[in-house]
């Protein structure tokens, strides 16, 4: 669906279904622009004709005579309001940057009926980036001399895929929506349906993901990659209800969501050659199989005061289900995808006591998965290299207090909390008998999560205009399932803003977040006649930012606004090894596997952005706007041993982002106005100079009002 089929079907919707409030909207004036637009646009250094250069990625624009690097195109913005003396009856809005990146939205209200339409296209693209894609390009990433010998090598890199191939995706987003307003029903009830959906076109890399009995010689081609087609659709459909009968506020909400994937679903057996072999098995073996679905939920809401007490409480139940099934899914009696959720919570606050507010919360979540299981031959515990872990079940519990006071010091509103987590986790692992199969002890994936936090809300008021904010939280746990989770998390966000008479405003921020986990570990020699020892992962990561803001009225005719941010994401963890697969077959699963810790790894990168904008009204006619953006980030991906074998290009982050507009509005008659943007973007790469480039882009519109 073009852009003009997309603005056609939201004009016609209005018109059908709110031709009569609107008709009947006395008073009503219209007006509006449209501004016709001229883009002159050019990509300078960076990637060659053939290639997406690295800005190009984000902002892909295509000249009319279908040049991706230079060139020109037309383009329209529309906006039209209508209006009476209560609300805006009417909203149409266009706004369009090239072919592949437009977006437009409709309203329409009446006392009984409101309706909404919008839709949305935007185009991202690679390819040309070679490194990322081909380590046939960086030294030593493939042995052209590779012979079975020389374990830890690969001959050859995505030699199915067109090293010209340009990778692309467009996606669109597009709904309606219609509310049935409280006025239709008596002012008892309130409805919405609502449509909603997206597609995805295009195409893009993937590689074959093989495993050893899919393919003869798979070692030797593991790298191998081909281009993959993207055709995906979802449509989503909602209904809701919201009424409030004997002071009771009821609501629910429920929605059908079909995904349908539309592009051909690829096997191993399409890529058959000489130099690619495909086992008895590979034939039916799927490549990145993506299965069409349906999801239906439904939530009920409930909430009602009692005196200086309000309950809130609701329950949702959501069910997930696969709708189509690969060939070895179908082979081996896999035929039910389905995942259940059930969730509910309660919440209760209260005034009762003088000066304190109390609140209290628990909420649960329960996720069932009901897919089929076992699957003979394809998904079976008991069986070789069919299972690494399967989440059977993932139930949570979550529950806390918290007190709230006030008091006369520094004006000051003061909440302290606490918060319990109990996440359990019902897995099913490969039978010790299956043979080659991971174990409990050779993962790092364990089934509870059982945490507490303490947090503070402070804010107060120490002079006219100045609010200070802190919140600090500290969360520790004994038991963690994944090592992503907190063991102990230390949290801390404050701001400081300051509101002038004269309109000026002045914040600031700090944001601190240091997670740790030490609680998981690898198991050494887990066959019965040898002695257990436990590899542990420590993992540390700490996440910091600060800024501050001016936001500074020079006159009634110019404002301006500056910003400086600083972030840092540090993170270190174990580089740990094993002897051998955490799959190595043994009779029994008996064979010793032993892990070594070989250096601990850091990775860390600052980033910081600069800010700077403003506008001038210059007279009744005129008005000039600019800003200007620099963005930097400069650290390395790793430390220590991990650092040294990687190539330059991957270990470390060391770019720079310039952005700089400027506009221009002219009043050149009552219903003419002249109007001119420049847009320039540029890219500067130390680590890998092949990324550095930039472009330019220079708009030149006409707008006609009425």
């Amino acid at each position: 669906m073009n852009s003009k089929t997309q603005m056609k079907v939201m004009v016609v919707a209005v018109a059908s279904a709110f031709g009569a409030p609107l008709h009947a909207a006395e008073g009503a004036v219209f007006s509006g622009e449209a501004t016709a637009k001229l883009y002159s646009f050019d990509y300078f250094k960076g990637a060659g004709t053939n290639s997406t250069q690295f800005l190009e990625r984000y902002n892909y624009q295509q000249g009319m005579g279908g040049d991706q690097r230079s060139g020109s195109y037309l383009d329209l913005d529309l906006n039209i309001v209508g209006r009476n003396a209560q609300r805006n009856v009417f909203e149409l809005e266009r706004e369009g940057f090239g072919a592949h990146n437009h977006r437009g939205k409709v309203k329409a209200n009446s006392d009984t009926l409101g309706f909404t339409g919008y839709y949305t296209n935007f185009r991202s693209a690679t390819g040309g980036l070679g490194f990322r894609y081909n380590p046939n390009a960086v030294a030593g990433g493939t042995d052209p001399t590779y012979v079975s010998a020389n374990s830890g090598y690969v001959a050859l890199f995505n030699n199915d895929s067109p090293g010209q191939t340009l990778y692309k995706i467009d996606r669109s987003t597009y709904g309606l929506g219609l509310a049935l307003k409280p006025a239709l029903f008596g002012n008892s009830l309130a409805a919405a349906i609502n449509y909603d959906g997206y597609k995805r076109d295009g195409n893009r890399f993937a590689s074959y993901v093989t495993g050893g009995g899919d393919i003869t010689g798979a070692v030797t081609t593991r790298w191998r990659g081909f281009d993959m087609p993207v055709d995906e659709r979802m449509n989503r459909y909602t209904v809701s209800l919201n009424g409030s009968p004997g002071g009771f506020n009821l609501g629910y909400e429920g929605s059908v969501e079909k995904f349908d994937n539309k592009a051909r679903n690829l096997g191993m057996a399409d890529f058959a050659s000489a130099t690619f072999l495909l086992s008895a098995g590979g034939l039916t073996r799927p490549l990145h199989f993506v299965p069409d679905s349906t999801l239906v939920t439904n939530n009920f809401r409930f909430a009602k005061n009692y005196g200086s007490t309000a309950v809130a409480a609701g329950y949702g139940l959501s069910v997930l289900d696969q709708d189509s099934f690969a060939q070895i899914q179908q082979t081996n009696g896999y035929n039910t995808g389905k995942i259940t959720t059930n969730s509910a919570y309660l919440n209760v606050t209260s005034n009762a006591l003088t000066g304190v507010g109390l609140e209290g919360f628990v909420k649960y979540n329960n996720r069932d998965n009901d897919s089929t299981f076992p699957a003979v031959g394809l998904l079976n515990a008991a069986a070789n290299q069919q299972l690494g872990v399967r989440i059977d079940r993932i139930r949570s519990l979550n529950y806390g207090l918290a007190a709230t006071f006030r008091p006369t010091a520094l004006k000051s509103t003061v909440t302290a909390g606490w918060k319990r987590e109990d996440k359990d986790r019902n897995l099913t692992w490969s039978t010790a008998a299956a043979g080659g199969s991971i174990q409990p002890q050779r993962s790092l994936y364990k089934d509870n999560t059982v945490s507490d936090e303490l947090y503070v809300n402070w804010i107060a008021r120490p002079m006219p205009g100045v609010i200070l904010r802190v919140i600090p939280s500290y969360v520790w746990a004994n038991e963690t399932g994944m090592v992503t989770e907190p063991e102990k998390a230390f949290n801390l966000k404050a701001k400081l803003s300051y509101a002038a008479a004269n309109g000026m405003l002045v914040s600031g921020y700090y944001n601190h977040k240091e997670n740790k986990n030490a609680n998981n570990a690898f198991f050494n020699n887990i066959a019965a006649s040898v002695a257990t020892t436990s590899i542990t992962q420590d993992l540390d990561k700490t996440q910091e930012a600060a800024g501050i803001s001016l936001n500074l009225p020079v006159s009634e005719w110019i404002n301006t606004h500056a910003s400086l941010s600083w972030m840092q994401d540090d993170f270190a963890s174990y580089y740990l090894s094993s002897d051998r697969r955490r799959f190595e077959p043994g009779v029994g699963n008996a064979t010793t596997l032993n892990f070594l810790t070989r250096d601990r790894s850091t990775y860390k990168i600052d980033t910081y952005v600069l800010n700077l904008g403003g506008d001038w009204q210059v007279s009744d006619e005129l008005r000039w706007n600019g800003g200007y953006t620099w963005s930097r980030s400069k650290g390395n991906v790793a430390s220590g041993l991990i650092l040294a074998e990687l190539p330059t290009v991957d270990g470390s982050i060391s770019s720079a982002v310039h952005s700089l507009n400027l506009g221009v509005d002219y009043q050149l008659k009552k219903n003419l106005k002249l109007k001119a943007s420049y847009v320039y973007d540029y890219n500067k790469d130390d680590s890998y100079t092949a990324l550095t480039g930039g472009y330019h882009t220079l708009m030149m519109g006409v707008g006609f009002g009425f």
